[in-house]
């Protein structure tokens, strides 16, 4: 899929954002305001090995263009369906290849449920992290793709997106199930 991100950028550039409507309810994006870090946990498929947890509630600002700034911060946030058993998760990032490194995917386990939206940021806290390109953001249930959001990250020069109001944003970018369930 990494390989196939990084050859094919005009597919992925139409399709910004799916989800799967049979088995969630809602999905937030966008560019993240700073939250407070509070621990973190183990997180063998990531580069660090370590993934952070973060105390409150994200606010997103609806853009698919993020800074290639450090400190920078974009993300997903998903609701399962009410009646939904909790699902064990496989969440990634997609990327180009961080120099010094050549690392191009990171993954975590996560859960759902629908008492327990699931939030998936990136933060860009080290500069070899911020790299331009196509990024994509997704996670997986039983085989399953449960939702994918396509970000373009530009240099910092470059960026023509909203500049989030960190001290009161509201949730700008919701998308409520389609229909029919994606997938």
């Amino acid at each position: 899929m990494a390989a196939h991100l990084l050859c094919a950028p005009a597919a992925f550039a139409q399709s910004r954002v799916e989800m799967d409507g049979s088995r969630l309810a809602a999905l937030e994006f966008g560019l993240v305001c700073p939250l407070r870090i509070i621990g973190s946990r183990e997180a063998p498929g990531t580069e660090n090995g370590r993934i952070e947890i973060f105390e409150g509630e994200p606010r997103f600002v609806e853009s698919h263009s993020v800074p290639a700034t450090l400190g920078a911060s974009f993300g997903v946030r998903v609701w399962a369906k009410e009646g939904q058993r909790r699902l064990a998760v496989t969440v990634r990032s997609l990327h180009p290849p961080f120099s010094g490194t050549g690392t191009r995917e990171q993954s975590f386990a996560s859960s759902i449920a629908p008492d327990a939206p699931m939030t998936h940021i990136y933060s860009f806290d080290m500069p070899h992290e911020a790299v331009p390109g196509l990024w994509q953001l997704e996670a997986m249930a039983e085989g399953r793709l449960l939702y994918s959001v396509t970000f373009e990250v530009v240099a910092s020069a470059a960026y023509k997106g909203p500049a989030p109001d960190c001290a009161d944003a509201p949730v700008l970018s919701q998308a409520s199930a389609p229909a029919e369930p994606a997938g």
